[in-house]
């Protein structure tokens, strides 16, 4: 493996400031009871969700007790959480916010600033680093603050505490002629192989967590470009690509037909391999760890259901060739609910199998591909070039959910989902009554989209998922600025985009992701 960097020197991470305690107590069962320092830390952060879903769930409330319960006296470790009064704790949040809309806009203003010089000062110090000479930005130097875990999804260990980080929990990478910052880290190591900067393991869900170079760095500009590059090497070899899983459908060695099976599901449904996840997620279901509750077979038809990533469900019908059919019949007869399909398949043998028809090929790349193929395909569904600005962004709009909702990129509405929609249609009425019809086109337009996307997360798919190629060479054919449907943040984030830069034969390889797929509405 060739090395990122020759030199790398950088200030370490910021630390979150420690919690001052107030001196508060609790009432276990009516009897008094005084905390340690971090005990009330936690108390307090309970109290910050009272007015939330959170403190309503059980499972939360329970996790949150397992650890607060182990920091009280002996006598009350055995108290559950209808038994704890927090009142004092609650009374304080209230009396905090009360404060804080009290405040002169004077007041909010002198305080914000100085919270904005103080980040400044601490972004100066920490979140720069020079790697071979050139000075670049670091993404996320602020560690992260001790706190109740939320997680993604229903997360099992939700309302968890999670453990301050601290200085002698972090490991550096620095070259070898830079000093390592004053303090007692970890380990200091010279692995010119990674891009990180630092890194610890989380004390509650055992997992890595790292600090990288931001992602307007030209490392990781090499690297988001080489990610797009092999999913164009997907389109491009999509043929051939099919052709060995088809091989493997019909292949005798058990094995090999479950990979191919796990893949087609892959290719045509858009479906996760099912093995690998984030730290914050739950364990979801992807094309790998199915079980048989989540298959239905009705003759040649073949229905998948299940919660996948953040808890969200997925649901597609698919009539897929017969010996996909047949595969998913024999790996599910005579198994119960809660057996697996694939028993034999893991997320690094679907790997392997799809690197040896295209190196570095990875059941991740595949939804990629497929996120760019099915917007440049309703991109360019309708001719544009006449039309006006607004009809173009739009539309550009339309493809990015087209994208979003084949990766299924679904989301729970915000709480003021339905005031802002409201607003919305207060500001159509308005316009309708003026007179304005320009205007009012444009709102009903606003609102119309506002209510289709309201369960799906657009940013996921146009940040992460699509080639920003493929924007870039629509823009150019139709007359649209770029900067017009990307943010600024996406922007610096794909400025490796050149003002010439087009995906190169967009359409090569590009099918429909399965003949009788469909879509959960």
């Amino acid at each position: 493996m060739s090395a990122y960097w020759e030199t790398l020197s950088h200030n370490g991470v910021n630390f979150p400031e420690e919690y001052v305690p107030s001196g508060l107590t609790i009432k276990v069962n009516g009897a008094e009871a005084q905390l340690t320092p971090l005990a009330e830390e936690m108390a307090y952060h309970l109290a910050k969700k009272k007015d939330t879903p959170y403190i309503q769930d059980p499972v939360f409330t329970s996790n949150f007790m397992k650890d607060f319960s182990k920091l009280l006296p002996p006598a009350y470790r055995r108290a559950t959480y209808s038994e704890v009064d927090f009142s004092r704790f609650f009374n304080q949040v209230d009396q905090e916010r009360a404060d804080k809309e009290s405040m002169s806009k004077e007041k909010k203003k002198s305080l914000a600033a100085k919270r904005k010089n103080s980040r400044e000062a601490l972004k100066a110090r920490y979140g720069r680093a020079t790697v071979d000479g050139k000075e670049v930005e670091i993404a996320n130097w602020m560690v992260e603050p001790p706190g109740l875990f939320m997680g993604r999804g229903q997360h099992p260990l939700r309302g968890s505490w999670k453990p301050r980080v601290t200085q002698d929990d972090v490991i550096l990478n620095l070259d070898e002629k830079t000093t390592a910052p004053a303090g007692k880290w970890k380990q200091v190591v010279h692995d010119h192989n990674s891009m990180w900067m630092a890194k610890w393991v989380d004390k509650l869900t055992e997992k890595e967590k790292y600090v990288w170079l931001h992602e307007t760095s030209p490392i990781q500009q090499s690297r988001n470009m080489a990610k797009y590059d092999k999913a164009q090497a997907v389109g491009k070899n999509l043929d051939r690509i099919r052709s060995k899983i088809e091989e493997g459908l019909e292949s005798n060695d058990e094995v090999a037909a479950q990979v191919a099976t796990v893949c087609y599901l892959i290719d045509r449904l858009g479906m996760r391999v099912g093995d690998e996840k984030d730290e914050d997620e739950a364990d979801t279901v992807g094309a790998s760890t199915l079980r048989v509750e989540h298959v239905q077979i009705d003759g040649p038809t073949v229905e998948f259901k299940f919660l996948g990533k953040d808890s969200v469900p997925w649901l597609k019908k698919d009539t897929p060739p017969p010996a996909v059919v047949r595969n998913l019949k024999r790996l599910t007869s005579g198994k119960s609910q809660d057996a697996e399909v694939f028993h034999h398949v893991s997320s690094q043998m679907v790997n392997q199998f799809l690197s040896s028809i295209v190196p570095g090929l990875s059941a991740k790349v595949f939804r990629t591909y497929h996120a760019t193929a099915t917007a440049d395909e309703v991109l360019h569904s309708k001719n544009f070039s006449h039309a006006e600005d607004l009809d173009k962004l739009y539309h550009a709009k339309e493809a990015n959910l087209a994208a979003a909702v084949f990766c299924n990129h679904q989301r729970t509405p915000p709480k003021t989902w339905e005031q802002s929609l409201e607003k919305k249609k207060e500001r159509l009425e308005l316009a309708r009554a003026s007179g304005s019809e320009a205007r009012a086109q444009k709102l009903e337009r606003e609102v119309d989209f506002y209510v289709r996307t309201k369960n799906y997360n657009l940013n996921t798919s146009m940040k992460n998922y699509i080639d920003p190629r493929v924007y870039k060479k629509w823009c150019d054919e139709v007359g649209l600025e770029w900067a017009k449907v990307y943010s600024k943040s996406l922007q610096k984030k794909f400025s490796w985009v050149s003002p010439e830069d087009a995906v190169s034969e967009p359409g090569v390889g590009v099918s429909p992701p399965a003949s009788g797929a469909k879509h959960s509405p």
